[in-house]
């Protein structure tokens, strides 16, 4: 049996009537050509299939992507009825942060992290064609920027400004104590994983330990022949347990037989055959 690695990334299943769970582990893109990427129309999808669900647990691990899909995304989260938690397991990166903290209740796992930074995109045009691009960034900034101020108004406008100038990277405490996370869980075992492209867009990314990954090790595939030569060795096994267990019985009731046969040793066991002997 084989394993598909193609599976794994975008998740939506329905557990009961009441709860369903999903998994985000890629970049959020506009349009979804793999399973490795979510886009706002595949999370749409995935809650209408969910019907009626009182709770939606969310298990997140993404370097983020495009910013109008994640908004889309976040937007889909905070507007549902259902009680949604997001599950931080690895990375929350970018627009991914605006999705995790678009829940009800984050979780974010003890060695996981979280970055924020100001929107940006590649460009090519005139001069007046990038000058408006720029305004336009900056309104898309401004929303990103409003998001985390939904989270937690209280958070200080001039360090949160400061923070995504320049692309601050968050651990799970630093994340709570900025009020972005409502919980640190446990830390996972699994290294954080964001692809060579993704990783070309940041500036201060810290060392996530990129090259080792843990993975479902693949197994061998199993022939008709390997099955049967188990069960072969099996049956063997048996057999022998059962001569054994055989030979071994016979043995105990020789022994009882044996033991059956001989006169008592014992001083009252020997008067008591005399006295049988003299009787004759």
């Amino acid at each position: 049996m084989k394993i598909d690695r193609s599976k794994g990334f975008f998740n939506a299943t329905k557990q009961s009537d009441k709860k369903a769970k999903m998994d985000i582990f890629g970049e959020i893109v506009d349009d979804q050509i793999s399973n490795s990427q979510t886009s706002a129309i595949s999370f749409r999808d995935a809650l209408n299939s969910f019907g009626d669900v009182e709770e939606i647990e969310i298990n997140l691990n993404s370097p983020g992507g495009s910013v109008f899909s994640g908004i889309a995304i976040a937007n889909q989260i905070s507007s549902h009825s259902a009680r949604v938690t997001v599950n931080i397991s690895g990375v929350a990166a970018s627009i991914a942060s605006v999705i995790a903290i678009s829940a009800d209740h984050v979780k974010m796992a003890k060695n996981s992290m979280m970055m924020i930074h100001e929107v940006w995109s590649p460009f090519v045009g005139s001069h007046n064609e990038m000058r408006k691009f720029a305004d336009d960034l900056e309104k898309i900034n401004e929303t990103v920027f409003n998001s985390y101020l939904q989270k937690n108004p209280k958070i200080e406008h001039a360090l949160l400004k400061d923070m995504m100038a320049k692309e601050t990277w968050l651990s799970s405490d630093e994340a709570l104590e900025l009020g972005l996370v409502d919980e640190v869980t446990h830390a996972n075992k699994a290294s954080a994983k964001i692809s060579k492209e993704m990783e070309a867009q940041f500036k201060n990314m810290p060392e996530l330990n990129n090259d080792v990954v843990e993975t479902p090790k693949e197994t061998e595939e199993v022939t008709v022949d390997d099955v049967m030569a188990i069960l072969k060795a099996i049956q063997s096994d048996v057999k022998e347990i059962k001569e054994n267990t055989k030979t071994k019985e016979e043995k105990e009731e020789k022994s009882d037989e044996t033991k059956t046969q001989e006169v008592p040793v014992n001083s009252f066991a020997r008067l008591f055959n005399l006295s049988r002997e003299d009787d004759k």
